[in-house]
C-alpha cells in the first residue's frame, strides 16, 4: 500500500484541495453574471405575486407571461416568438459589449433577464398551482436554461471587450494592439451564439408542440 501511495506522488494522508483562488480568477465574471441572473430571478418570482395583467401583457414580448395567446400560436409562431425574445437580449449584450461604458448595463440586462424569467415561473405557479409548475419545468425551463447559459457565456466575452475598449479610449498613447481583430473575434462569437439561440428556440417549439396541449389551464 505504501508503494502505491509513493507511486502516485502524493503524501500519505493528504489530499489535494481545489484551488478556489484559481477558480475565482478564471471564472469570477461568469459566477458574478450567473449570480446577477439568479438574483433577478428571485426578485421576479416575488414580484409575480403582485403583478397585474396589464404588466404581464406588456412583458409578454420578452417573456412568456400571456399563456392564452402563446397556446393559440402554431409551431412557426412559437419558434418566432422564442427566437425574437432571445435575440433581443443577445443583441443587447453585443451592442453594450462594443461600448466602452457598457459593463454596468450588461450586468443590468442579465439581471432583467433573470427578473423576467422569475416573473414567468412565479406567475405560472401562483396562477395555476402544480399544473403551472409542471408546465414551466417540462415546457419552458429546458430552452430557458440553454439560452441563459449561452447568454452568460457571451456576456463574459462582452465584458472583456468592453473593458478593453474602455482602457483603449483612456490611453493617451496609441496602443500597440488594435481593437479591430478583437472586434472581429467578438462578432464571430455573437454569430456562433445565435446558433445556440436557434437551438433553444427549436427546443422550446418542440416541447410546446408535444406537451403544451396536455396541460389544462
Amino acid at each position: 500500500m505504501k508503494g502505491i501511495v509513493l507511486s502516485l506522488g502524493l503524501p500519505r494522508g493528504r489530499r489535494r484541495m481545489p484551488d478556489f483562488k484559481m477558480i475565482i480568477r478564471r471564472h469570477g465574471i461568469t459566477l458574478i453574471f450567473a449570480a446577477l441572473l439568479l438574483a433577478g430571478l428571485v426578485l421576479g418570482a416575488f414580484y409575480s405575486r403582485s403583478a397585474d395583467k396589464n404588466t404581464l401583457r406588456s412583458l409578454d414580448f420578452l417573456f412568456t407571461t400571456n399563456l392564452d395567446a402563446r397556446l393559440n400560436q402554431g409551431a412557426f409562431g412559437t419558434f418566432c416568438a422564442c427566437f425574437a425574445s432571445d435575440f433581443i437580449f443577445l443583441l443587447g449584450v453585443y451592442l453594450l459589449g462594443i461600448a466602452a461604458w457598457g459593463i454596468p448595463f450588461i450586468a443590468a440586462l442579465l439581471c432583467f433577464k433573470g427578473f423576467g424569467t422569475g416573473v414567468t415561473a412565479g406567475w405560472l405557479c401562483v396562477s395555476h398551482g402544480l399544473s403551472g409548475a409542471g408546465f414551466y419545468l417540462l415546457v419552458l425551463l429546458p430552452g430557458t436554461f440553454v439560452f441563459c447559459a449561452a447568454l452568460i457565456s457571451f456576456a463574459v466575452k462582452a465584458f472583456a471587450f468592453s473593458k478593453h475598449a474602455f482602457f483603449y479610449s483612456l490611453s493617451r498613447k496609441t496602443p500597440a494592439a488594435s481593437l479591430r481583430e478583437d472586434l472581429l473575434r467578438f462578432s464571430s462569437r455573437f454569430f456562433s451564439s445565435l446558433g445556440v439561440v436557434s437551438v433553444a428556440a427549436l427546443l422550446d417549439t418542440l416541447l410546446w408542440t408535444l406537451f403544451a396541449g396536455t396541460f389544462q389551464f
